[in-house]
């Protein structure tokens, strides 16, 4: 038999017999599957499984690699906002120390001119008062116009000199420059005199805080009616305010004032941001006055309305129908002019009247009382741009 016909016997008889293997003694499915189960677990394929497990738990979100790299980029980004602000601080510490040797050398510069003031000429000193009143208010402007940088308890610190340095300007001025006396009751005067006399009673007695007495540089508004009228806080930095003789008026006062004197004002409203000093209030009929300030003194007013923030106990004298509330204004920048004004806002005592007419103690007086809060203003938003009803 040759090979080719051998080998061809040797497939057929081999393919039979597994055939018929196949078909009368059937594989046991669950060893089939046992057999595939084991096969999962070659090298081979335990790499593989390994592999797409990492890939899935990255993909996850909620996966420690995916927090990990996460928290990684929050450190970095954590970083290096802490390097810029720690560059901002420098600069910061770099302004304030230019600041504070720029502010002691003109501070410095005040004092000297104030000690010069016993040592000068009478006819010199009026020159004299107005220059140093200039260089507080130079110094008192460097100091705002720094506040993007300085702390507010620094801010506050230097504002108080500021006001220190005012306050023993005045003083002094009123020591050494003596002003002569309002007085409401005159003598009989020549035809010839009375014009002379006349102009001395327009200027007389400015420095006593008497709402009567007027400063030549005192500006404001004067002798208007039905109007509505505004100030700024480049206009009204520090100055010294006066409304007189106004009628169905509406003034809004967007800033911070020195003092401020309201005088003869007939069914007006009056909107005033801080004041750092005191205001006046004197001849007021029917009224309401929005005012934050150090001290209060109202006099001869009837019918007003009073929402108030001061820090000492106001005042009435000879005053009827006074309705007291609390300070409620608002406007963009009241907080910034709150600061510059060196006020307190945690100390208000708006409810603590003292009536020079009233002795009793025990007493409430009868001038003045709280307005009911169903009565009270409370959104003054409308009220800049229109006159009283």
């Amino acid at each position: 038999m040759s090979i080719l016909a051998r080998s061809l016997f040797w497939v057929i008889s081999f393919g039979t017999l597994g055939y018929g293997l196949f078909a009368f003694v059937k594989p046991d499915d669950e060893l089939l599957k046992k057999f595939d189960e084991e096969s999962k677990f070659t090298d081979a394929r335990k790499v593989s499984h390994a592999t797409i497990a990492v890939l899935k738990e990255a993909a996850n979100p909620q996966s420690d690699i995916k927090r990990l790299s996460r928290r990684d980029a929050q450190r970095l980004e954590k970083l290096q906002k802490a390097h810029k602000a720690r560059e901002e601080v420098d600069a910061t510490n770099e302004n304030e120390d230019y600041f504070s040797v720029a502010f002691k050398v003109r501070s410095e510069n005040i004092e000297q001119l104030l000690s010069h003031i016993p040592t000068l000429e009478t006819n010199v000193l009026p020159q004299h008062f107005d220059n140093i009143k200039r260089e507080v208010n130079e110094l008192q402007k460097f100091v705002v116009t720094s506040s993007f940088f300085l702390k507010e308890f620094n801010m506050r610190k230097y504002l108080g000199i500021v006001q220190n340095l005012q306050t023993k300007c005045y003083e002094l001025e009123d020591r050494y420059v003596p002003r002569k006396k309002f007085g409401f009751t005159r003598k009989k005067l020549p035809k010839s005199l009375s014009q002379k006399q006349n102009s001395m009673d327009e200027n007389d007695g400015a420095g006593k805080t008497d709402s009567n007495k007027w400063d030549e540089k005192v500006f404001g508004f004067d002798s208007k009616e039905d109007k509505v009228l505004s100030l700024e806080n480049d206009e009204l930095f520090q100055r010294d305010v006066a409304l007189r003789n106004l009628k169905n008026c509406t003034v809004g006062l967007r800033g911070v004032m020195g003092t401020l004197h309201i005088t003869n004002l007939d069914n007006c409203i009056v909107l005033s941001g801080p004041v750092t000093s005191s205001v006046f209030i004197e001849k007021c009929t029917n009224c309401k006055i929005v005012t934050a300030c150090q001290q209060l003194r109202m006099h001869s007013s009837i019918k007003c309305d009073i929402y108030l923030h001061v820090t000492s106990k106001g005042i009435v004298e000879d005053c009827s129908d006074i309705r007291t509330a609390p300070y409620n204004l608002h406007y963009e920048d009241l907080e910034k002019h709150f600061n510059m004004s060196s006020l307190d806002r945690n100390n208000n005592n708006w409810d603590r009247l003292d009536d020079f007419n009233w002795l009793a103690p025990d007493v409430p007086s009868p001038n003045w009382s709280i307005l009911d809060a169903s009565q009270q203003i409370c959104d003054w938003g409308d009220w800049w741009s229109k006159t009283p009803l």
